[in-house]
């Protein structure tokens, strides 16, 4: 089985992900740091990467869900659902933070605030413990912080810090330098299908979380 993983929520990062008998493997990973024109790169980014896994279409698509800025996270978004429509196979939302979060719990992280940007010198923040090995349990739900208040927060309850970059903000210290890997998106959305058909109440939806509402008329 194949997925198309896209997370647009700074960056973008677009892969495939192959999973057989339980094991997954990222066969294909394309990645851009620009903040702009995330709608003119995804499309290129997207067909090199099926090219290099050697396939015209997966069988499911995992996206990103933010938080992150307007125009690059709909752009994912609205990618995603298109190519969901033409292609006719699921698509499943994913919290960029609880991504980051699993994938600081595969370097060993137990209790793991991962971050992104949320501009205006300020980040957007959650709290996670590992849940077996696929998944996360949200300890504390996503908040906007200054870096200040957050530093003292981790002061106070101590975690390992995950960001997708060794820069941003790094008065904060030590930190796990992790990416939405394919395989990590993959795995977190089949343990979350798993726990669904077990009967929990969760949700693979793709409503975006936008860094703050203004952000949205911003454009």
């Amino acid at each position: 089985m194949h997925f198309l993983t896209i997370d647009s929520s700074t960056g973008i990062e677009v892969g495939v992900c192959r999973c057989e008998l339980g094991e997954y493997r990222d066969i294909a990973v394309a990645a851009s740091t620009s903040t702009r024109e995330h709608a003119e790169k995804l499309t290129p980014l997207i067909q090199g990467a099926l090219s290099e896994a050697g396939i015209e279409r997966p069988d499911a698509i995992v996206v990103g869900t933010g938080p992150g800025a307007f125009t690059g996270l709909r752009a994912g978004l609205v990618t995603a659902h298109t190519l969901a429509r033409a292609w006719d196979v699921p698509l499943y939302g994913v919290s960029t933070l609880e991504i980051l979060g699993l994938a600081a719990a595969d370097e060993g992280g137990q209790e793991i605030v991962p971050i992104v940007d949320a501009r205006r010198k300020e980040v957007y923040a959650m709290r996670v413990r590992p849940m077996g090995g696929d998944d996360v349990a949200v300890i504390e739900a996503p908040e906007v912080l200054k870096p200040a208040d957050l530093a003292e927060q981790l002061r106070r309850e101590p975690a390992v810090l995950a960001a997708m970059s060794a820069d941003l903000y790094p008065e904060l210290g030590e930190r796990l330098v992790v990416a939405p890997r394919p395989s990590v998106m993959a795995r977190i959305a089949q343990s979350r299908l798993a726990r669904i058909e077990a009967g929990e109440e969760l949700t693979l939806g793709t409503e975006p979380l936008y860094l703050r509402r203004p952000d949205i008329h911003r454009g």
